[in-house]
């Protein structure tokens, strides 16, 4: 390995999170990945299904400095200037806020003037007390983010905003949003009819879904409430054949939040799915009769494309960049505001199934002429080409 490549340096691709996905979708669609690219993870990959496995099926280098817990810090980093060491590098390319520091601060220790590229992919979300790592972080990257050798690409315009408040240099800030796929997101009544058979659903239930892992800024206690209010609204014989079905990471009955709520609403556990991380959201999608998405905060919508890609009518909240994608405001409504959301549960359910489905037809060509994989490729191959020539960059 002689050529200088692009060092992607992630976090882990364990899961299938969205800046990961995003990585792999990129890699997937370009001549000669593993000629150019290769990928340095911070945890160790563990096995099983994962956008890891993906990315190493394209014949893509992943190593790993092995730094799976605080304790492994000394000798992990040690590991990691070897493996950035190891080759010639024209690139490096650190995916959300830890690697982006990281990247900083090893920099000095490679050969050459390597530029750097940071993917800030999510809205400076929670405070001081709720990640005190996570937001010295934010605020350390604010004062390195008017070095010369940094460009910074996002999902967002409003990730953009929100850091440029926080004192980004956003001169250099470059917006991509995320690609979805259509083939892989897309309305399938063969694969509906199976996944809804093994959920145990006839037609007759009307299954509302989310999909997103467990964290603050996802909102599911306010989804919960807002689906306890529905309940409490809609006609009797409607109540009976409402199901809330929720898809990520954590998402689970013993969750104290998730328990805890549906006890306080006295919601019946056979109202209501938790189905923990999944590895077929694209099949699961195709399950649902429309789709939520809560959140209090977000970048670029993920789930809530991907949800229209498959031609399902969606409603979200009013923040990061959902009202741009989303493009129909009858469907948007405030965060943080359950009696909202749920007379726009309502007011959805309310309509015919004809048209529920003309408003899915709809979000898909929307996110067809929008949101094109091969869009995204060529933005992001103008960047790494551009850096790697010291230019500056520019998406025209």
């Amino acid at each position: 390995m002689n050529n200088p490549q692009i060092v992607h340096l992630v976090i882990d691709l364990s899961g299938f999170g969205g800046a990961e996905m995003t990585l792999q979708r990129y890699l997937s669609r370009i001549q000669d990945a593993a000629k150019h690219h290769r990928i340095i993870t911070l945890r160790a990959l563990r096995p099983g299904p994962s956008v890891g496995e993906a990315i190493k099926a394209l014949g893509i280098q992943i190593d790993s400095a092995t730094i799976d817990h605080v304790t492994d810090l000394p000798f992990g980093l040690w590991r990691l200037v070897r493996l950035m060491r190891a080759s010639p590098i024209s690139a490096l390319s650190a995916w959300l806020y830890y690697p982006a520091l990281l990247a900083i601060f090893l920099r000095p220790l490679l050969s050459g003037t390597v530029p750097i590229i940071w993917h800030i992919r999510s809205l400076p979300y929670g405070g001081f007390r709720e990640k005190p790592v996570r937001w010295l972080t934010q605020r350390l990257l604010a004062l390195f983010s008017t070095m010369k050798a940094v460009t910074i690409v996002s999902n967002s315009d409003a990730a953009r905003d929100a850091h440029h408040k926080l004192g980004y240099e956003t001169s250099r800030w470059l917006v991509i949003p995320n690609a979805i796929d259509p083939e892989t997101y897309r309305p399938d009544h063969s694969r509906r009819h199976i996944m809804r058979s093994q959920l145990a659903l006839d037609e007759t239930m009307v299954v509302i879904g989310a999909v997103g892992r467990d964290a603050p800024e996802k909102a599911y206690p306010d989804l919960i409430d807002a689906f306890a209010y529905l309940r409490a609204q809609c006609p009797p014989d409607l109540k009976e054949r409402l199901l809330l079905v929720i898809a990520g990471r954590g998402v689970r009955l013993d969750a104290p939040h998730f328990s805890e709520r549906l006890a306080l609403h006295k919601i019946p556990h056979d109202a209501i799915r938790l189905l923990g991380a999944r590895s077929d959201i694209p099949d699961l999608m195709t399950g649902f009769d429309l789709f939520v998405m809560p959140s209090r905060s977000e970048s670029f919508p993920n789930a809530l494309a991907e949800a229209m890609a498959t031609s399902l009518p969606a409603i979200a909240t009013d923040v990061g960049d959902c009202r741009l994608v989303l493009d129909q405001k009858d469907w948007i409504v405030p965060k943080a505001d359950p009696q909202t959301l749920s007379r726009a549960l309502l007011h959805l359910l309310s309509l015919t199934k004809e048209q529920r489905h003309d408003i899915g037809v709809k979000n898909r060509t929307r996110v067809i002429a929008h949101y094109a994989p091969d869009t995204m490729v060529r933005s992001f191959e103008r960047v790494f080409s551009a850096v790697q020539a010291t230019e500056v960059p520019s998406l025209k």
